[in-house]
């Protein structure tokens, strides 16, 4: 549904606390999941918001996700 565009990023992380599956994702996978973003983009975009590749989505702080809605959203 990310990769479509049906879901928002925001929409997502709002599904997250809600679902727990969506929560358990791996916030690598979201990243590398989105279009026109391959494995090498999402590991510079993890790396520039200092989110570890392991960090699911529900571990990520408000910094972390702010970081990534600038880094995603155009």
């Amino acid at each position: 549904m990310v990769k479509s565009g049906e879901l928002s990023l925001e929409e997502l992380f709002a599904l997250a606390e809600r679902e727990e599956c969506v929560a358990q994702m791996r916030a690598y996978d979201l990243i590398s999941a989105l279009p026109a973003i391959g494995e090498v983009k999402a590991a510079r975009i993890m790396k520039s918001a200092a989110i570890a590749q392991t960090r699911r989505i529900r571990g990520l702080g408000p910094r972390q996700r702010e970081q990534l809605f600038h880094a995603l959203v155009r």
